[in-house]
């Protein structure tokens, strides 16, 4: 995901920086100011564009695609050591697979290495640029004030409007210009000799640079470069600027009233005297850099080239159009237009949920509205695929089933698979309680968040010390349930989680049927279980998670879900006791209405919710990671209506159940309440 997100901002920006390239020839017959201004506001663009791309949702467009599908291509025992297990995001948990491993190195992680490699040029780039800074800093602060230098600054300050400091030093043969805030002009000691007209020329090219705040741009540039180094497109804008801003400064002079042969012969004089070894610090601006002589001096004594000063009004359409530029750049994504899944992954696109018939268990109403909140969720988050299930848990039918692949629609919440995150912690905890190894009063200690055992380390994404079972509950802690787990005891574990119908079929044709690890104790290895009690390593459909949830709705009753209208009462199967199943159901809406709850924002005002975020991780067979962010939960409390999973497949930013789901349920439940 985190590749995936900066080979996107990557290309983005390479956008960006084309376009402003190829809109160059066109602004051929306006003034080298305006090209300046155009340049100077693409590079600042190409810095705050990953900004914009991530807060401002995305506007999907068409595009044709070879993209892999991930959904249900989950390994039951991901080779993952516990050690590496990464904390959560402090705004929800995110179950890493733990399953311990022997005699089995590292994994080679390339995100970690296209950071590294990123980092490592950029910090290059912006230590020549602070080097620069550092360097043109002390020149200044060595150099004296230029006291033949007053009546020629007098004079341009008359004719500009702008006041300057102009100091002398021995440490550069030509004129500077430097400082963002209070710039500072440098002239060689040679310029004693100079006459006045040629100062005066020389603080009217300064002083242009001053009012374009040239140094700002600069910095800018080089900070742009610095982030994109390995785009050569930023560096050719950046040169471009270079000769840009140069040529706006010369075209200043001349528009003053000074005649361009005696100012290109002043440039050329200049030059001439600078010493290639003591070039202007990066910090500052140069007059006469060698490179540019021969285009600035035809540019000069040119009788046709467009000198006018770029005006207010225009420059304000600039800017406002260059920021309309990167919204729509930053915000533009591509979407497939077919699904294309490698072979080896899954063997065939999921097909879209089946049509509405008399038969059908399908509200209409519920279907809308799960499909319009699924879309929204999927656009803000950038989602690959999702899912909105909504089921009624005392009948078992299935009221809405919305499901979408890169836009399309899709069967995911009954043909896919995906880990369960921490939504599996409620069947843990149910079945605890049910065999009496815990209570809800029951306090727990959680080691801090990191509970070691036999070398191996359990991780939560908080510092937990003891906590109620509530407390845990709200705050997602894996030590705490690793804990429960071990009181359980594995093969107990397993036998709870398959009487909640994990691990096969949920009954509909073409369903997929999610998978859990064969436990044994193995004191080796001993997260094993507790992975599983913790969703790490269960798979499951959307659906069978949205059953199970309402198992614990009914009071302990499991209703198989359908898409088909039954024809007499549904079938029960008791899996809890009614007190048991009122405990959990207790526990899992006194967690969400905790302030330190992952479930914040799935809260309906008003009405009593129950249920669980789960964010999950897992290694893809080809490299990179897998995200799947879920809410499931039911409502209200004392009647139940409802189940409703949400759950979203590679979120942006690898965004957290609690941060992607969770409104989503809220609304989907809201308007679902509102009949």
């Amino acid at each position: 995901m985190l590749i995936q997100s900066l080979l996107t901002d990557a290309v983005r920006v390479a956008v960006l920086l084309g376009l402003t390239l190829a809109a160059m020839p066109l602004l051929r017959r306006s003034s080298s100011g305006t090209r300046r201004l155009v340049l100077a506001l693409a590079l600042g663009g190409a810095l705050v564009l990953p900004l914009v791309s991530a807060i401002v949702p995305a506007w999907r467009v068409e595009a044709p695609a070879a993209v892999t599908s991930l959904r249900g291509v989950v390994t039951t025992e991901p080779l993952v050591a516990p050690e590496e297990a990464a904390a959560s995001p402090p705004s929800g948990e995110v179950i890493t697979p733990v399953v311990p491993r022997v005699d089995v190195a590292r994994r080679f992680d390339p995100a970690a290495l296209l950071v590294g490699v990123w980092a490592f040029g950029a910090l290059l780039v912006l230590a020549r640029l602070v080097v620069g800074l550092v360097r043109t800093r002390g020149i200044v602060r060595r150099a004296t004030p230029a006291r033949a230098w007053a009546l020629s600054a007098a004079r341009a300050e008359r004719a500009t409007g702008l006041r300057v400091a102009v100091r002398m030093t021995g440490e550069l043969d030509a004129p500077a210009v430097t400082g963002v805030l209070a710039p500072v002009v440098l002239v060689p000691r040679a310029s004693a000799s100079w006459g006045d007209d040629r100062r005066y020329a020389v603080l009217l090219h300064e002083l242009a640079h001053v009012r374009q705040r040239d140094c700002l741009a600069q910095v800018v540039a080089q900070v742009a470069c610095a982030v994109n180094w390995f785009d050569p497109l930023a560096w050719v804008l950046a040169r471009r600027l270079r000769v840009e801003r140069e040529l706006a400064a010369d075209d200043a002079v001349v528009a003053a009233g000074t005649l361009a042969t005696t100012y290109a012969e002043d440039l050329l004089a200049i030059a001439d005297v600078a010493s290639i070894s003591r070039e202007v610090p990066l910090g500052a601006l140069g007059m006469a850099e060698r490179s540019q002589l021969a285009t600035r001096v035809t540019a000069i004594v040119s009788a046709n080239r467009p000198r006018r000063p770029l005006t207010r009004v225009r420059a304000a359409l600039l800017v406002a159009s260059l920021a309309g530029v990167v919204l729509v750049v930053a915000c533009t994504s591509a979407t497939p237009k077919n699904d294309v899944t490698t072979p080896a992954l899954a063997p065939a696109p999921l097909a879209a949920p089946p049509p509405v018939t008399a038969l059908s268990t399908i509200d209409p109403r519920i279907q809308t509205i799960a499909d319009e909140e699924l879309d929204r969720t999927l656009a803000e988050w950038q989602g690959v695929a999702g899912a909105i299930v909504v089921l009624d848990p005392s009948t078992g039918e299935v009221l809405a089933n919305a499901g979408r692949i890169h836009g399309a629609p899709a069967d995911v919440g009954v043909r896919s698979v995906y880990v369960t995150g921490s939504a599996m912690k409620a069947f843990t905890l149910a079945a605890a309680l049910e065999e009496g190894v815990v209570s809800p009063t029951d306090r727990i200690d959680c080691e801090n968040g990191a509970w070691t055992k036999q070398g191996r380390v359990m991780h939560d994404a908080h510092e937990n010390g003891l906590l109620s079972v509530t407390e845990m509950v709200a705050v997602s802690s894996n030590v705490g349930f690793a804990k429960v787990v071990e009181r359980l005891g594995g093969e107990r574990l397993q036998r709870w989680l398959r009487a909640f119908h994990f691990g096969t079929a949920p009954g509909i044709e073409g369903a997929a049927v999610g998978s859990m690890p064969e436990l044994v104790e193995d004191h080796d290895h001993p997260f094993a279980a507790a992975n599983v009690g913790i969703g790490a390593v269960v798979t499951a459909s959307p659906l069978q998670v949205a059953a199970a949830y309402g198992a614990l709705a009914n009071g302990g009753a499991y209703v198989p879900p359908t898409l088909t209208r039954r024809d007499g009462p549904a079938p029960r199967e008791t899996i809890l006791k009614a007190e048991t199943a009122r405990s959990v159901t207790a526990i899992l809406e006194n967690a969400l209405a905790s302030e330190h709850s992952t479930g914040t924002r799935a809260r309906v005002p008003g009405v009593r919710v129950a249920g669980k975020t789960g964010t999950a991780s897992w290694e893809l067979p080809g490299g990179g990671e897998g995200v799947y962010a879920s809410f499931v939960g039911f409502a209200p409390v004392e009647a139940p209506r409802f189940v409703v999973l949400v759950g979203v497949e590679q979120p942006r930013e690898d965004g957290n159940g609690g941060e992607t789901a969770a409104p989503a349920f809220a609304r989907v439940t809201t308007r679902l309440l509102e009949r």
